[in-house]
């Protein structure tokens, strides 16, 4: 059985929205998957759907946290982290970061598919506002992780000017590989492993590639670990958050295929244990100081 620590999933609003369990469910993670895993650490994110109309403000979002934590104190397979992905359900305020420490709030994107207060979206020539550059000082204040996925160019470089910590794209691929906004370059790729960062590996065949499979799930990890080297890359699936996964991989319980695959393609142990768990987990463990219990 392998380690296995994910940096983005929208497994909670998924459950909130169906009224389904964490136990057992239709979505892609669940108790019973997890049960393939050693130890599995999922950071699950919070969306705002801001630019849609399922936009969730400020008590939609408490209602689904409240809803997601009791689901996890019925089960005891899943090390439970969480993140914002779209700071509209607080309100884009840097004041409202502080409550979410003690929750184990560990990442927060500046943008979900739409500009805000703080920063344009990947769609957008936005940059970062004075807020936004407010709300990064705070975040990095806490120790809250700043999470690049979703932010515009010009933002993202507005970022890397102001940066303090290391800096995450916790769902995004490689640009070289597959062309679209929601990619990075390789500046970009660059620019994140100078901070000491990570990029995670985004499942979403949109992001992949259309005819993706684990070949180009590992030809955009190849080019990542390329430009970022062996300790800054880790997986990011968007597990529950895309309709479209690649071929070959259905659910959380899939990842034990793709190590199986990549191990084939020749990838030692060391760098099987980082990307898959010791990556993450160091830049969550050793920014925040919480320990996972194993």
């Amino acid at each position: 059985m392998i380690k296995l620590f994910d940096a983005h999933a929208d497994t909670a609003y998924e459950l909130w929205r169906k009224k389904e369990h964490l136990n057992r469910n239709n979505c892609h993670i669940d108790a019973e998957k997890a049960r393939e895993y050693e130890v599995y650490a999922q950071v699950f994110a919070f969306c705002s759907l801001a630019g849609t109309k399922w936009s969730l403000g400020n008590q939609e979002f408490l209602d689904c946290f409240t809803y997601f934590k009791r689901e996890l104190a019925e089960q005891d397979k899943i090390l439970p982290y969480f993140s914002i992905e779209g700071p509209e359900v607080i309100g884009c305020d840097p004041d409202a970061l502080g409550a979410l420490v003690e929750e184990k709030f560990v990442m927060t994107t500046l943008t979900w598919n739409s500009d805000n207060a703080l920063a344009g979206w990947h769609g957008s020539e936005k940059g970062l506002t004075q807020q936004g550059k407010n709300y990064v000082k705070a975040s990095q204040d806490l120790g809250i992780l700043i999470d690049v996925s979703h932010l515009s160019e010009t933002a993202f470089w507005n970022v890397m000017n102001i940066t303090q910590k290391p800096i995450v794209a916790s769902h995004s691929n490689a640009r070289k590989i597959w062309d679209c906004s929601r990619n990075l370059t390789d500046d970009q790729l660059r620019a994140i492993s100078q901070t000491g960062g990570m990029v995670g590996l985004n499942l979403y065949v949109d992001f992949l590639g259309e005819t993706a499979g684990f070949e180009t799930m590992r030809r955009h990890l190849e080019h990542m670990l390329h430009i970022c080297g062996e300790k800054q890359v880790c997986l990011g699936g968007d597990l529950d958050g895309c309709d479209r996964l690649p071929e070959g991989f259905k659910d959380l319980a899939d990842y034990c295929k793709f190590y199986d695959y990549l191990k084939n393609c020749g990838y030692d142990d060391s760098l099987l244990e980082n990307l898959f768990y010791h990556n993450l987990h160091r830049i969550i463990e050793g920014d925040k100081g919480w320990r996972c219990m194993q």
